[in-house]
């Protein structure tokens, strides 16, 4: 059923890129990705499905602009509203608010990192739990001392199935001619292949890497809680074809 929804795109897609540029009709919001859902005719994003029927997920090559790809965001499944604890308890003081905490760091399946000098984060991926496990350590003493923070492989399995086992990345030139945007759809790069086995593999490795972004709210009735501007799971651009199998439209 996947490969004959992925031909059905290929087919779709070869049509728009006919076309050349095309007039943005997104007033407000005239990204590429939004205007290719919208010429593809596909609904605002239910966010628990991929968003082209259901099998493929579609990321424009803004989303590819920096050095790195996000396969999925995702809080962690036990415990529950954890983000909050790791901010306060690991964090380091914002530079305007420093009476605010701020965690941001990459981890690595493959080794404990350095945060401010002090912690150490690593991914553990436990086969016999049937979860990944954010290890903390503090680094003066060696002492694990956070061990207990997981996503558990039933999650994992249920959004890689869900939102990267199938991506396109939608590649677009534009122009503006008396105020208004058009797009030319120039190519498509899908990505397929990926599963929670493969996935377990590529932590391990350090290809694929969890970053934690926790922020904290400076001003507003938010002042002072959590900002979470979307730890998850990523991948450096140059080690795409480790984790999928790449095919150009």
């Amino acid at each position: 059923m996947d490969r004959d929804v992925i031909e059905n795109f290929k087919k779709e897609f070869a049509k728009i890129k006919s076309k050349g540029f095309i007039p943005s009709n997104r007033i407000h919001d005239t990204g590429i990705g939004k205007t290719f859902e919208d010429l593809m005719n596909i609904a605002e994003n239910n966010i628990k499905e991929a968003d082209y029927k259901g099998v493929l997920e579609l990321k424009s090559k803004r989303e590819l602009s920096g050095s790195m790809l996000t396969l999925f965001t995702k809080s962690p499944t036990f415990p529950k509203k954890i983000n909050t604890n790791l901010r306060e308890k690991y964090g380091k003081p914002h530079e305007n608010h420093p009476d605010c905490k701020v965690l941001h760091t990459t981890v690595s399946g493959a080794k404990f990192n350095t945060f401010i000098d002090k912690y150490g984060f690593k991914l553990e991926v436990d086969r016999q739990l049937q979860r990944i496990n954010l290890n903390v350590k503090e680094l003066s003493s060696g002492e694990i001392i956070e061990k207990d923070v997981y996503y558990s492989f039933d999650d994992l399995t249920n959004i890689i199935n869900k939102k990267c086992k199938n991506i396109a990345v939608i590649y677009a030139d534009s122009k503006k001619e008396n105020g208004t945007e058009f797009f030319s759809f120039t190519k498509a790069i899908l990505m397929t292949g990926l599963a929670i086995d493969k996935f377990l593999k590529l932590i391990e490795e350090g290809i694929i890497l969890y970053d934690i972004r926790l922020g904290v709210y400076g001003t507003g009735k938010n002042k002072g809680k959590t900002h979470d501007h979307g730890s998850g799971f990523r991948v450096h651009k140059k080690d795409l074809n480790k984790v999928f199998d790449i095919e150009e439209i």
